[in-house]
Order: C-alpha cells, then sequence, then structure tokens
C-alpha cells in the first residue's frame, strides 16, 4: 500500500487515547514514592466537543466550493518525481536500520564498579515507615533503572546510591513532601529503602545482523525472514515516505489559493479545541491545567499562540479537497473503514468520538493524497 500524504489537521481515527505510567519511588510514576499530582476532574468539567460541525455529511467543507478559491497546478494529476525521490541511498538505508535495531539493544551489566553520578544502574528496593511496608513502595524484585544523583525520586534517594557497588544492600533515608498528593498519608514522614544494587549499566551492545536475527524477530511485523529481504523492505519504505513528502510538499507550493473562508479558519479552530478538551479528558485533567500544562492560559490564548498554523492548516485543507473535488473522489463507509483500519465494531466506536462527517473528510483527505501519489510520474 502507497504511503498516504500527512496533513497535521487531520487526526489520527482512534477509539480512545490511553496514557499512563508507572513505577514505585519515581516522581514521573503513580506509585506512593512519587510527587506526581492527580486531578479529580471529570468530562462534566469540560465543554461539549463536536468534530464534524462545519462539515456536510459526505466530509466536504460546508457552503464551501474549494476550486472556487484554489487553482491547482497543471500538473497536479501527473507531478513529476526527480530520480532523488524514487530511490534510497545505501547510507539512507543503513541509518533506518540502524535506528531499528536500536530497540533490540543490550547493555553491559557491570558488576564490579561503584556507582557514579550520572551512570544508569538497576536497584530493587522495599519501602516502609515505622519498620512497616506501604503499598506502591516495593519494586517487588523485578528491578528498575533509575540515574545516580537525578531528582526523579523523592528528597535525595538516587544520591544515596552514590558510591555504592552492585551485590550492596544498604537504607536509604528519606523524607516525603509534605503535601504528598499521590498519598497524603505519608505526607511529611521519614521512611526507610531497603534497597539493592544489581548492576550498573554499561556500553550499549548492538545485536548482530543476520537472517536468522531478522526472522526471529522483524518477520511477525514487517513480514522480513532475511537480511536482504530487510534491506529491500526498508528501501522501499524509504522511497515510499520521499515520494509522500516530496508530493506534499509540491501540492502545497505550487496551489494558488485566493482566500480562505472565515468559515474554514473557523471549523480548523474548532478542530484543534476540541483535540485539547478531549485530550484533558482523557488524562483526566481540567482544561485550564492541561492547557496550562500545554503553555496557555486559555483556549482563546491558544488559538492565537497558532494563528499562523491554523491558517496554513485551513490553506492545506482547501487545497486536498480541491485535488478531491477535481478528481471526482467520492466516499463510502468501506472506504472509511478500509484506510483506518477499522471493523464494524471499532468503526461505531470512532464516530461516537468524532461523527460520522469527520471520518469522511479524514478518508477524503487520504484518497486525495493517494491520488496524487497514484498518478505521480518518474521522471
Amino acid at each position: 500500500m502507497k504511503k498516504l500524504l500527512s496533513l497535521s489537521i487531520v487526526l489520527a481515527l482512534c477509539a480512545s487515547l490511553m496514557a499512563g505510567c508507572s513505577g514505585a519511588a519515581s516522581s514521573s510514576s503513580s506509585s506512593s514514592a512519587s510527587s506526581t499530582a492527580s486531578s479529580d476532574s471529570t468530562s462534566s468539567d469540560l465543554p461539549e466537543v463536536d468534530f464534524s460541525a462545519g462539515l456536510t455529511a459526505d466530509g466536504l467543507l460546508e457552503g464551501v466550493t474549494a476550486l472556487d478559491y484554489v487553482t491547482l497546478p497543471e500538473d497536479y494529476d501527473h507531478i513529476s518525481l526527480p530520480a532523488d525521490v524514487t530511490t534510497a541511498t545505501d547510507e539512507d538505508i543503513q541509518a533506518s536500520i540502524d535506528s531499528l535495531l536500536a530497540g533490540f539493544a543490550s547493555y553491559e551489566q557491570l558488576t564490579d564498579v561503584e556507582v557514579k553520578e550520572g551512570d544508569t544502574v538497576n536497584i530493587d528496593y522495599v519501602g516502609s515507615v515505622d519498620g512497616v511496608e506501604f503499598d506502591g513502595g516495593s519494586t517487588q524484585g523485578n528491578g528498575t533503572n533509575v540515574v545516580a544523583g537525578s531528582t526523579n525520586y523523592i528528597d535525595d534517594f538516587l544520591t544515596q546510591i552514590i558510591g555504592h557497588k552492585p551485590g550492596e544492600t544498604f537504607d536509604v533515608n528519606v523524607t516525603f513532601p509534605d503535601p504528598y498528593e499521590n498519598n497524603p498519608d505519608l505526607a511529611g514522614k521519614d521512611a526507610v529503602f531497603k534497597t539493592t544494587i544489581n548492576y550498573v549499566q554499561g556500553e550499549e551492545i548492538m545485536p548482530e545482523v543476520t537472517d536468522d536475527f531478522v526472522n526471529e524477530n522483524l518477520s511477525s511485523t514487517y513480514g522480513w525472514t532475511t537480511v536482504e529481504e530487510m534491506r529491500a523492505g526498508i528501501a522501499e519504505n524509504l522511497v515510499e515516505s520521499q515520494r509522500g513528502s516530496y508530493i506534499s510538499d509540491y501540492i502545497f507550493e505550487n496551489s494558488q489559493v485566493s482566500e480562505v473562508p472565515e468559515s474554514v479558519v473557523t471549523f480548523v479552530e474548532n478542530t484543534l479545541s476540541n483535540n485539547y478538551i478531549s485530550m484533558a479528558n482523557q488524562y483526566g485533567m481540567k482544561l485550564e491545567d492541561f492547557l496550562s500544562y500545554m503553555g496557555a492560559d486559555s483556549l482563546e490564548t491558544m488559538l492565537e499562540q497558532n494563528h499562523d498554523a491554523i491558517v496554513q492548516q485551513a490553506e492545506q485543507m482547501m487545497i486536498l479537497q480541491a485535488v478531491s473535488e477535481k478528481a471526482a473522489i467520492e466516499v463510502t463507509k468501506e472506504d472509511v473503514m478500509s484506510v483506518a483500519g477499522l471493523t464494524e465494531e471499532t468503526y461505531n466506536q470512532v464516530l461516537e468520538v468524532y461523527g460520522e462527517p469527520y471520518m469522511y473528510m479524514s478518508t477524503r483527505t487520504s484518497l486525495a493524497s493517494s491520488y496524487l501519489l497514484d498518478n505521480a510520474v518518474e521522471a
């Protein structure tokens, strides 16, 4: 399948956004030893969202014929691709292989060195207050990687492991902050973490790339069974990406937009606002808290900060709709399901979130992008 052009205004179709983190004693975790704040906001605190407002039933901008405002380049349906776009260099292929192999890298486990500041160290610990262990205060013997001397854990926990060696077990004495929202019962209390250094992480060890490695580790995901197939597959993916990027740049740079109707700008603004509201809801945060985290104090401020990008996205949306109009592209439910990889069940789940017009708009954008790719020609 050819890679489709991307458009930043088109959000990925999905039933839900999930996020979470774990790890006892980490300040970015939800354990009793961390300092992550929580929120008791509910979806009722947030405005209602309607991603499909401003769209027709078949995913077109309501009241807007894009070709009234957009002049496409004469060669839009046979864009010429330079030779360097349709080939992948050995250097790029190797860089992709290195990036892929990074996920399979291992590390030396040093057991004969002292822990120094900045070392990545694997430790286990069991926390207690007044001699009583508390929930969430233990690695349960599973080990966890930490950075010696960092402030990711409460108090100076990770400074106290410096100077110790693998195999040593010792007490780390800390005081929980006050207030401590993760577990108010621990706020301000002194705690002891019986800590064991398992090993210090050494140099990275990259796997040897053989047919056996590819077949064992990459076949189920990519279908590759040999090194030759891996290189060919990566080269194909690189060319698809290069083709998509070139055509995207070409169509947007060589199309002329005489005017962007205010309704289109409003649609993009609403989509961006709805996205922020939905994410705040998914993370269980109040909208103002989520916006503050993203660097804005209100939706109005957020829209002002992103004004230029919003107008650019509106123009790009009109250009791709113009391609759709010029090519007489029609969208069906089957297209929506195929492009997004949805089953009947997940289709209905996504429908509840985005509404059918938005799903059709997103699919129309993908089909217009695919049309440009399918009709491009090599120079």
